[in-house]
């Protein structure tokens, strides 16, 4: 039988989180490197976070860990949110919740959204993520070739956002923005 691995990522304040193999979203690949990354710089306390796309649960298990108030994630594989059920547990988090699902089956007000996906998807998604978001909440987007984060960002400007940081990678890029920028 096959053993998934489990990877164990550390976070700022000398937390470790723990991530178990079965989905997207195992800690190792630069757009969630850069995703981590970003979402250690940000004060979380109270704040809601939405994973679309959900994969493992690393973006939200580590929004949850930084001190978010509660992160909802959703994704349409049942086998990535049975993974992310998983790595909650293995995590100890109980504030990351995880629907089996597309964007219909959300709705509310976040503080941050965090997407690490294919470009074609975040741009579908962009309403959708104007509509969700605060106002002047925060959008971390992931997942983009970099010869299609032009088409994205200007999508996501096209609805209010304003560029806040931009990181080019060797094959991907990540973008953070700021509604109503």
């Amino acid at each position: 039988m096959y053993e998934r691995k489990i990877y164990d990522i550390p976070l700022k304040g000398g937390k470790t989180m723990r991530i178990r193999q079965g989905a997207f979203g195992s800690g190792e690949h630069e757009t969630t490197l850069a995703c981590l990354k970003h979402l250690q710089k940000m004060d979380l306390a109270g704040k809601r976070v939405l994973d679309v796309g959900c994969g493992t649960g690393i973006l939200g298990i580590a929004a949850c860990m930084l001190g978010a108030e509660m992160c909802i994630g959703f994704d349409p594989s049942f086998a990535a949110c049975e993974t992310a059920l998983f790595c909650n547990e293995l995590n100890g988090v109980t504030n990351n919740y995880v629907i089996c699902g597309y964007n219909d089956a959300v709705r509310g007000c976040f503080d941050v959204v965090a997407a690490n996906i294919y470009q074609d998807i975040l741009i579908a998604l962009c309403s959708y993520i104007a509509d969700i978001l605060t106002d002047e909440g925060i959008a971390l987007l992931s997942g983009i070739p970099i010869e299609y984060n032009y088409d994205v960002r200007v999508c996501y400007e096209r609805q209010g956002f304003k560029v806040l940081d931009l990181n080019l990678h060797d094959e991907y890029s990540t973008v953070l923005l700021k509604k109503g920028g």
